[in-house]
């Protein structure tokens, strides 16, 4: 970064509308126009010379140092060079012009307006500089060619005070002169920064909506995520038991035909229940795209038994540990809530099947816990031997990673491994819950 730029930022400052710049000179023609009755009404009131020459050219030169008024937004830094060799020259024709109000505050409004407006900030400050030392050489040469600068009012018989004529001189025309172009400087660079800052604001206003859009788009992401877990529970569930009833229905064909007709019955309606919950998750996707607030029947903790009862008909003897008192907490739940122990327990029922050897598996629901730090807990154990191709099943793909990650937005934690001191494997999930935020909304 530059030394300039250790002052301002590197940033420049837009050049304002044109409707803007037309704005600055309706308001010259309105600034001429009060600095010509103001000059008038100072003739008017014998403060002037009486010379009618002296008289003309103090219009002359009143609208002369209006005239930078109109380009000061437009082109700044050079109108403050233009202005200040203006209020030099014109300070030839007539010193008590250039003195008064008016004049005075339309040379200060260039001096705030090149400091708020300029974009190039090292050359403005330069330009600032030399401007200033231009007007404290001005006021040396006054000094030295009249000696005083009170002899420019015609004041001459002046006695008395603390300091001499000369040195009382000196004192004043230093003091107004740093506090003038001290405050011009001051107030136009505030002005400057107020700008800059609503640019930053601007910036991070457009950065916070970019972020709102790719969050939009991330929450899209992982909705589209969810559903592809949704459907692999789902359907593989279904078509994992679908394979198992065509082997029992295959086993009956061979040996008694006569069997073959539960199985096949099952494989049917197992079918239908997939396609049954495809159409319900696509029922889902359009009913909210058509009213986001809008809900259809999930799975809950009540439909577990279902899926018990579909273990059973694979030939794997499943049973569900859970107290009336823990039931009743966990169907009390969120549907969300309950849609993710539903599913993890499906899961982990599924893993049983498609990769153990388990005749039997347990399926728990407990709840425990004192106060703020309650929880609940699912836990699947089962009695199997890893199958050939099971050893991968600690990183099986969407089905074990669901469970996880479902664990983990509960703001729980998963267990994934085999069983400690006997055969089988086990699924255990914990998560922290306050039941009593759900009775109170009851």
């Amino acid at each position: 970064m530059s030394t300039w730029n250790r002052i301002d930022p590197d940033w420049e400052r837009p050049t304002p509308p044109r409707a803007s710049l037309r704005r600055d000179i309706w308001a010259w023609v309105l600034i001429l126009a009060i600095s010509l009755l103001y000059n008038a009404g100072l003739h008017s009131s014998g403060l002037y010379s009486s010379d009618p020459e002296q008289t003309v050219k103090s219009y002359y030169v009143v609208a002369a140092l209006t005239l930078p008024l109109m380009t000061r937004r437009r082109y700044p830094i050079a109108t403050l060079l233009v202005a200040t060799a203006i209020f030099f020259g014109m300070s030839s024709f007539s010193q008590l012009a250039v003195s008064t109000l008016s004049s005075q505050l339309c040379y200060f409004t260039v001096l705030y307006t090149a400091v708020a407006w300029a974009k190039n900030r090292a050359m403005l400050w330069i330009a600032y500089a030399l401007v200033c030392l231009s007007v404290f050489l001005w006021i040396i040469a006054i000094w030295l060619t009249l000696g005083s600068a009170f002899n420019l009012f015609g004041i001459e018989n002046y006695s008395g005070g603390l300091f001499s004529r000369p040195t009382a001189s000196y004192i004043v025309m230093t003091l107004v002169n740093i506090s003038y172009f001290g405050l011009a400087g001051a107030l136009g660079r505030t002005a400057w920064k107020e700008a800059y800052q609503r640019h930053i604001l601007a910036q991070q206003a457009d950065q916070l909506e970019a972020q709102a859009v790719q969050i939009a788009q991330d929450a899209v992401h992982k909705d589209r995520l969810r559903i592809a877990r949704e459907l692999h529970d789902s359907v593989g569930h279904h078509v994992s038991s679908i394979g198992v009833q065509a082997a029992a229905a295959d086993r009956a064909l061979r040996k008694k035909p006569e069997l073959a007709t539960v199985p096949l019955r099952n494989i049917e309606k197992l079918a239908r229940s997939s396609v049954a919950e495809m159409k319900n998750l696509i029922r889902i996707l359009r009913e909210s795209e058509a009213d986001p607030g809008s809900t259809a029947k999930e799975p809950q903790v009540a439909d577990i038994p279902a899926l018990a009862h579909s273990m059973q008909e694979s030939g794997i003897e499943t049973v569900i540990q859970v107290d009336t008192q823990s039931l009743e907490k966990i169907e009390g739940l969120h549907q969300g809530t309950q849609l993710s122990i539903y599913r993890m327990a499906q899961e982990a029922l599924t893993n049983v099947r498609k990769h153990s050897s388990a005749r039997s598996v347990i399926l728990a629901l407990r709840t425990g816990g004192q106060g703020e730090k309650t929880w609940a807990e699912l836990e699947v154990t089962d009695d199997g031997t890893l199958t050939e191709n099971s050893q991968a099943r600690p990183r099986a793909g969407y089905g074990l990673q669901g469970i996880r990650e479902r664990a983990a937005a509960l703001g729980g934690s998963a267990q994934i491994g085999p069983r400690t001191g006997a055969e089988g494997w086990r699924v255990l999930v914990r998560f922290p819950v306050r039941f009593e935020d759900y009775q109170e909304e009851k």
